[in-house]
């Protein structure tokens, strides 16, 4: 993705790297410093932007432990504006990189804490992949993408048809995942496999 473009639509490269930081994993909160240092800018430029996004509502500041703490709007109206900056985020394309050389894997995508709920820079990160890859491959293959990231990675596998029947016999799991927030890798969750089970 090209970020002299996305800069010019965003309105400058600061404010387009701070909502990539914030957006890429919606459920991750952020001090002022902690974005600017993650989005690579001047912390002065951060607490501007900051103050003018929480009065609009593109982003919600909570206190927590006695610190103020930004997270992206969880408004469903910026759903195409979490994809969006998903798909350019260092997360994504870490963990994509890391599974496209793997044989069999037709479908990836993170759920789980990372995807949407309230999360930190620690947290764990939860990959389910949908194919014919063997779960020891893929975690042997994530465990670099995992330091990289300074944070674990967990990848779950199951075959395509093994899942469908999963969503069919409403396992919690994979209703969970499907029902839950996701960040897609490889492929298309939705059309593979929802629309499958006539979802």
């Amino acid at each position: 993705m090209n970020e002299s473009i996305l800069a010019e639509l965003f309105g400058g490269v600061a404010r387009f790297r701070a909502l990539r930081s914030l957006f890429a994993e919606p459920g991750r909160g952020f001090g002022q410093r902690e974005l600017a240092a993650e989005a690579g800018i001047d912390p002065g430029n951060v607490a501007r932007l900051l103050k003018r996004w929480v009065a609009v509502g593109l982003v919600q500041r909570h206190q927590q432990d006695g610190l103020p703490r930004y997270y992206a709007s969880a408004d469903p109206s910026l759903a195409a504006l979490a994809t969006l900056m998903q798909q350019d985020s260092r997360l994504i394309r870490t963990l994509r990189d890391a599974l496209s050389p793997v044989a069999g894997v037709e479908v990836a995508v993170v759920f789980g804490s990372v995807a949407g709920e309230r999360t930190h820079a620690g947290s764990d990160i939860d990959v389910l992949v949908l194919g014919t890859a063997s779960e020891l491959k893929l975690n042997a293959a994530l465990k670099p993408a995992g330091r990289k990231l300074g944070r674990p990675v967990h990848a779950t596998a199951f075959a395509i048809d093994s899942f469908r029947k999963q969503l069919r016999a409403g396992e919690s799991f994979a209703q969970a995942v499907a029902q839950g927030p996701r960040m897609s890798l490889i492929g298309d969750f939705d059309v593979e496999i929802l629309q499958a089970t006539g979802r």
